[in-house]
């Protein structure tokens, strides 16, 4: 899972998610293509765990690995520079989640975008039926693969948003 070349709708958390390698420029326009989204809207990024993490962003001390894990969450953190740079994420402020369902975070080699599953300004979807009538273009023009492990999610609110770049912290949803 999560090969260059292939974009991959997979279980969150939340809702349904699409990754594609955050190296794979290719796979980052189709994904951008693909959900019609606007053009400087970035995508979230998510890693397989918390080293990974500290890998491409700067944690500050009152950060920890737990706070991704009491309820869905996304922060806003400054990247290292092992996060490579793209138009397609900010050059400070970079938002990440943790993977937070076992086999999709083993599946993360390196890390993948972290954006819902809808086409831009659509409700998330949490049911595979859904992904595939509303992205059905888009597995054989952009190469979709379908994670089948779930096959459907309760309804969830979408995950809060913390700026950690700031001091105080502050919640931005």
């Amino acid at each position: 899972m999560f090969k260059k070349g292939e974009i991959w709708a997979y279980p969150t958390d939340t809702s349904f998610g699409l990754g594609v390698r955050i190296d794979d420029l290719e796979g980052l326009i189709n994904l951008k293509n693909l959900k019609q989204r606007q053009v400087g809207k970035f995508y979230s990024i998510m890693v397989r765990d918390f080293s990974m993490l500290q890998e491409f962003a700067k944690i500050p001390e009152n950060l920890n690995e737990q706070f991704f894990f009491e309820k869905p969450r996304t922060v806003i953190l400054e990247p290292t520079e092992q996060l490579p740079q793209s138009k397609f994420w900010p050059v400070k402020k970079v938002a990440f989640r943790i993977a937070t369902i076992k086999e999709i975070a083993e599946s993360i080699e390196f890390p993948i975008t972290a954006t819902s599953a809808n086409v831009s300004g659509d409700k998330p979807i949490f049911e595979i039926k859904s992904l595939k009538t509303n992205l059905n273009q888009g597995q054989k023009k952009y190469n979709l693969k379908i994670c089948n492990l779930i096959k459907n999610l309760p309804q969830k609110k979408p995950s809060e948003i913390w700026d950690f770049t700031v001091n105080p912290i502050i919640r931005i949803r």
